[in-house]
């Protein structure tokens, strides 16, 4: 069982209404998020379903979307509705505690997941999901969670905390230019 902490892609500076929630991804930010789906999809395969669950804020939601569209894919034979399930407790400053029960939910149901939410919501769910035991550093990223990155978590036996395995990091491909 794996979580999956992945801030929204790139979105516009200012929306049409002014509101900060109602900011939506650039086309660069699409094409971000489509490029990590496929990473992601390649490291995992089809082999597990994935859970995706997003702060309710459009950029959020729409880096969502894309996601599903990529790794839920296998799962939509035999499937009414898959996509994101949005959830206020991923918003922007979301309650940590409230977060971190994500988290636990989702260890609970075994099913892979995926949260897609916001700085400095990710940023603080990763430090405490992954704070380190004495011998090893809290996780961390290194430059900070940029937009569209993706954290792998997996349950540590010292429950309930998790270990980061793996990191995508989209200001490492070579066809996307750096964004933060």
């Amino acid at each position: 069982m794996r979580l999956y902490v992945m801030r929204h892609g790139p979105a516009e500076d200012r929306s049409a209404t002014g509101r900060d929630a109602d900011r939506a991804l650039t086309a660069e930010g699409k094409g971000r998020v489509q490029a990590v789906a496929l990473h992601l999809q390649g490291q995992r395969g089809s082999t597990s379903t994935l859970r995706i669950l997003s702060s309710p804020l459009r950029r959020a939601r729409e880096t969502a979307e894309i996601m599903a569209g990529v790794l839920q894919e296998a799962e939509r034979v035999g499937a009414s509705e898959l996509g994101p399930e949005l959830r206020e407790e991923l918003a922007l400053d979301a309650d940590l505690p409230q977060t971190l029960r994500l988290a636990s939910e989702a260890l609970g149901t075994g099913v892979d997941t995926l949260l897609v939410g916001h700085a400095p919501t990710v940023d603080h769910l990763l430090r405490s999901l992954a704070p380190g035991d004495g011998q090893k550093p809290p996780a961390t990223v290194a430059g900070g969670f940029c937009t569209a990155m993706v954290v792998a978590l997996e349950p540590h036996e010292a429950a309930p905390r998790w270990r980061m395995v793996d990191m995508i990091d989209p200001r490492t491909f070579r066809d996307t230019e750096n964004h933060r």
